[in-house]
């Protein structure tokens, strides 16, 4: 029992079947051709156009991103220019400021001791004064006693004596 199959005949295509095969697919490429080949190719077009036109804005919005970029740089170096201005404005105004501080708390200083210099001639000055009235009290006071005491010489010493003591009573 064996198949008997011709399989050469098998793996050539019959010639009509290829002919059919061949008038089809040439009918359905000239009715594409007739009907679908220009909306394929309007499409295809209109899709290159898109793609072009996707293209273009999106190197058109890189270049203003990168124009935005560079404008922000700009602006940030202009802000760090300005406040390192109002920085340096900011120490020279405080030196000054330090400076007049300093010149005012010097002439305060200088008013003070110059005051208290005046108080402490003005007391000197009191103190001599108050001295010489003291001075010139005590030798009248000796004056006097000498001259009420005449009678004796021991009398003269005596005043002189109790003179001395009493002004060694008072310096102490």
């Amino acid at each position: 029992m064996g198949l008997d199959i011709d399989v050469l005949t098998q793996l050539w295509p019959n010639p009509l079947t290829m002919l059919a095969t061949l008038c089809s697919t040439f009918v359905l490429f000239m009715l594409a051709r007739k009907f679908l080949w220009k909306s394929v190719k309007d499409y295809m077009g209109k899709r290159a156009d898109k793609m072009q036109a996707d293209l273009a804005e999106t190197e058109k919005a890189k270049n203003e991103a990168l124009d935005d970029r560079k404008k922000a740089m700009e602006q940030l170096n202009a802000a760090s220019g300005k406040a390192d201005e109002i920085v340096q404005t900011a120490i020279k105004d405080a030196k000054s400021e330090k400076e007049s501080i300093l010149a005012e708390a010097n002439r305060e200083a200088d008013a003070a001791r110059k005051k208290a210099h005046e108080q402490i001639e003005a007391e000197r000055q009191s103190m001599y004064d108050g001295m010489r009235r003291e001075m010139v009290n005590i030798a009248m006071d000796a004056a006097g006693r000498l001259i009420s005491s005449k009678d004796k010489d021991e009398m003269d010493r005596q005043a002189v004596d109790a003179f001395v003591k009493e002004a060694s009573g008072n310096e102490e």
